[in-house]
């Protein structure tokens, strides 16, 4: 099948379009010649995106899998055939044991976890001198720059060593996920970080014992020596980078990996699950899940089925409930035919570590964004929106209405109301939260009730017409109509209460509805893991028992495929009655006024439909009428008011001050970037209002580019 009949046939409009927008290969012309022209069909814009695509549309059905491979197997089985083939795509084994397994642990725990711990998990690559041996291992963070991995892995070193002397080179690489395995030190790794080690690298230490993994009844000289090498080191990196932001533009920070009780390795129990994300033989990232079997006689090494390779070694192992309880260091058995993997048991290494670890600086968990580009694109600084920053934070958490609900307001043209969809996209970058925007950046707003219903729910992903099929949603209350004896029904007029009522409650109680079944929608996985059976007998790989086991399973077993919690519906383009500028203007009027009304703020907030609570509204012009300014309780709008002549210097101190805040590292570069606010504020004074903003940001992302150059230097 071409990846147009997929995408014509499998994959909803508004994943696509959502897909296209964060992979940036298009640009914004392109994108709304595609998206939001009118007259194209839905076979034309598959066609024509793909087209436009050219040679980068295996990325395109990459990124479209990416979005499936959890809900549709069959759908991402043929999305599969359309990247393998590519050599710096190597994605099918960093996730192929996740959908195979997945179906008996929780889709959105598991989701959450593997999306936070992916960060914290890094690539270690090492030479010493200048002709020594390429030696590759796993790491993970345990503290703000302190990484833990086996000793074994960096044992060529002495501990006070100096690793950049002499040839000696040792890198970690973190948010290593696509591309071609890492061979050598030095080697370009695109879309990376890496971290060199402080000069007073070493931490602590247990030596490693060989051979490890041993067999059978162990002389008591031997069983002491192996549950006193315990294999690991404790390493400290150069810098900070639990404390930065994943992304180089803000947001959540990294972070690390917390140490459980130590009755949590050791309360495991036969068939616990082992979950071990690991860099094996310097590949990208790969995930893989096994059963947890026994413990060596010495009690210090756990055993397991779970699939590694070299150079997983360091990696972190976790059970079910996704807390640590070892480092994986070695295989069981004969090296031609291994029996088993194993790893340190965590409380056999907890107390020396503990000594070393603190909780970092007092920070909050997130680094407000200073920027909306993508990582490796020209900075594209934000100015000031400290309102629509700390809202964006707080907005997946709100309980009140001024959380669910923004407005930016202005009645000048340039102020950057619609700059704040760019905000919103970077926030939600590279997750599967929907979104759908109306105006000049988005659909047009329709005019009656039913349509733009309809359009909000293909706009989030929803599959209309499948849950009807499925009896799993019911149809949309019918506009309330009268009719007279020997005429057709025409629309009410005359009895207001029976529209009103259709308006404000059963048209919003439906979409709750809809919401709410699309969110908690379950699925049988015996038929996705029957699915992965055939792709991997297909490929003559081997069906792993528990794959095997799902597929047979005699009763259901359910998983929630559709993994969101919230969604954001933004109108663009809403003008005073006064505003006199050349801009579009989005009008609420009639049906859609009366039903944005009644489901932004209908009822209140103990008594709201679920599914309404999960949306969250931005309101970009003026407020509307049907909403209150934001009071002490939160019982109103947040508004933020934007004044393209008001902003100055501070706004630009903000922006690199938020930058220093993300990367930790810019106290060279801060002090100069603040005494030159002034002559950056000067370049804006002499544009004309309309013009002002963009001035002023082009300055500021000049400097912002300079300054993160300094940093890579």
């Amino acid at each position: 099948m071409t990846l147009e009949e997929i995408i014509l046939l499998r994959i909803p409009p508004a994943m696509l379009e959502r897909v296209v927008f964060d992979q940036g290969v298009l640009d914004a012309v392109r994108r709304t010649s595609l998206f939001k022209a009118s007259g194209l069909s839905a076979q034309q814009i598959a066609q024509q995106t793909v087209e436009a695509y050219g040679a980068d549309k295996p990325r395109l059905a990459l990124g479209l899998y990416e979005q499936v491979f959890q809900t549709d197997w069959d759908t991402a089985r043929l999305l599969f055939q359309h990247f393998n083939s590519r050599p710096d795509m190597y994605y099918y084994n960093h996730q192929a044991s996740l959908v195979s397994r997945i179906p008996t642990l929780p889709l959105r725990e598991l989701s959450t976890f593997l999306d936070a711990v992916k960060g914290r998990v890094c690539l270690i690559v090492s030479r010493r001198g200048d002709a020594g041996p390429i030696v590759r291992g796993t790491g993970f963070l345990v503290g703000p720059d302190l990484i833990l991995t086996c000793k074994h892995v960096l044992k060529s070193f002495p501990q006070n060593e100096d690793v950049t002397a002499n040839g000696n080179r040792i890198e970690v690489v973190f948010d290593f996920h696509y591309g071609e395995p890492v061979e050598q030190v030095e080697q370009n790794v695109p879309l990376t970080r890496k971290v060199g080690l402080h000069k007073n690298w070493h931490v602590a230490s247990s030596s490693d014992v060989n051979p490890d993994g041993l067999l059978g009844v162990l002389d008591p000289d031997v069983a002491q020596r192996v549950s006193h090498s315990l294999d690991f080191a404790l390493v400290r990196l150069d810098q900070k980078v639990g404390l930065q932001p994943v992304e180089t533009a803000g947001g959540r920070r990294r972070l690390w990996v917390r140490f459980p009780p130590d009755t949590v390795p050791q309360g495991l129990q036969p068939d616990d699950w082992i979950i071990i994300p690991q860099h094996p033989n310097g590949l990208p990232q790969r995930i893989d899940l096994g059963r947890f079997r026994e413990c060596d006689q010495t009690k210090t090494r756990i055993r397991y089925s779970t699939n590694t390779a070299h150079g997983t070694s360091g990696a972190p192992c976790f059970n079910h409930r996704y807390e640590l309880v070892g480092i994986h260091n070695a295989y069981v058995g004969p090296p031609a035919k291994p029996l088993a993997n194993q790893a340190i048991r965590l409380d056999h290494i907890a107390a020396v570590v503990r000594a070393y670890l603190t909780d970092g600086e007092n920070l909050s968990r997130y680094a407000k964004r200073w920027s909306t580009s993508r990582p490796n694109e020209a900075p594209r600084a934000i100015l000031g929106r400290d309102k629509l920053l700390d809202w964006l934070e707080a907005s997946p958490e709100a309980r009140t209405l001024a959380g669910r609900v923004y407005v930016a307001q202005t009645s000048d043209e340039g102020a950057g109301c619609t700059f704040s969809i760019d905000v919103l996209h970077a926030e939600i970058r590279d997750t599967r939260t929907p979104r759908a925007i109306y105006g000049s950046a988005g659909q047009q707003l329709p005019s009656t009730a039913e349509d733009f219903l309809i359009s909000l729910i293909r706009e989030l992903g929803i599959d209309l017409q499948r849950m009807l099929a499925e009896a799993t949603a019911q149809p949309m209350p019918p506009r309330p109509t009268e009719s007279a004896p020997g005429k057709p029904s025409a629309p009410l007029t005359g009895e207001v209460d029976k529209l009103e009522r259709w308006r404000s409650e059963e048209l919003p109680k439906w979409l709750g509805d809809v919401i709410t079944a699309h969110v908690e929608r379950k699925i049988d996985a015996r038929a996705a893991a029957r699915q992965a059976v055939d792709v991997l007998q297909q490929q003559g790989v081997d069906v792993p028992r528990e794959l095997q086991e799902k597929a047979d399973a005699p009763t259901e077993i359910w998983v929630f495929p559709n993994a969101w919690d919230v969604a954001y519906v933004v109108v663009d383009d809403l003008r005073a009655p006064s505003y006199n500028g050349p801009g579009t203007r989005t009008e609420l009027t009639g049906d859609v006024q009366s039903l944005l009304a009644a489901l932004v703020k209908g009822k209140p907030e103990a008594s709201m439909h679920p599914g309404l609570k999960r949306l969250r509204w931005m309101f970009l012009g003026r407020l509307p009428d049907f909403i209150a300014v934001g009071d002490a309780d939160g019982n109103g709008a947040t508004l933020e008011a934007l004044n393209p002549t008001a902003a100055g210097q501070n706004e630009i101190l903000g922006v690199f001050t938020r930058m220093a805040d993300t990367h930790m590292t810019l106290g060279l570069g801060l002090p100069v970037a603040r005494a030159s606010v002034g002559l950056i504020a000067q370049v804006a004074n002499n544009e004309h209002v309309n013009r002002r903003m963009a001035a002023l940001q082009n300055a500021v992302n000049e400097w912002s580019a300079n300054l993160l150059k300094e940093l890579a230097s």
